[in-house]
């Protein structure tokens, strides 16, 4: 028998994500909605260390959906850069309690973003945001009749010749928003409408 000398590398490059990272933080009272943004997004959006921002929380079929915009004059959150690392930056944004979504502490989790009109940007919570969403209510049927027959889930058409990459696997343990959430959630408002 021998003996055979290994290399260790343990400088593992960071999981760089969509960009925008958000957790729940709950020390003492009720938790926290904390959003920790990558530097580059919010000075593509103009952002600066101490802009404030004005927050829309999505209701109703966009419940799950957070929009921000810069906006000094009539803003609530408050931008704060901050050094990770020797030259690395990110931007730290809190948004305190919201009781539209649960009150416990939740794991940082990567989320969709893009930017909409008027200069927001959107932003998909994580699935925990669906635990509070609003439900389907279930329809009491008349009296003597019988239960209606359930109709076949509607299947969309496949996409046309447009190659998807697979989710990482490290996006599905984490728990991460599919892609394609915010359609999903578009269609769940016009199932309740």
């Amino acid at each position: 028998m021998g003996f055979q000398r290994v290399t260790i590398n343990t400088a593992a490059p960071a999981s760089i994500g969509t960009g925008i990272k958000v957790c729940l933080r709950k020390r003492k009272g009720q938790a926290s909605m904390i959003f920790s943004i990558r530097s580059d997004i919010a000075k593509r959006l103009g952002w600066a260390d101490g802009d404030k921002l004005e927050v829309l929380i999505g209701d109703g079929s966009d419940h799950g959906l957070v929009r921000l915009r810069k906006n000094n004059a009539g803003g609530d959150a408050l931008v704060t850069f901050r050094k990770a690392m020797k030259a690395v930056t990110y931007v730290v944004v809190s948004l305190g309690h919201q009781s539209a979504f649960v009150d416990r502490a939740e794991a940082g989790r990567w989320c969709q973003h893009e930017d909409v009109e008027d200069g927001y940007l959107e932003i998909v919570l994580p699935r925990w945001a669906d635990e509070t969403g609003p439900k389907q209510a279930a329809k009491p049927a008349a009296a003597g009749s019988a239960p209606p027959a359930a109709a076949p889930p509607a299947r969309s058409a496949p996409p046309a010749a447009k190659s998807t990459p697979a989710r990482a696997v490290t996006a599905s343990i984490m728990g991460d928003p599919p892609p394609g959430r915010r359609e999903m959630l578009a269609k769940f408002g016009e199932l309740k409408a």
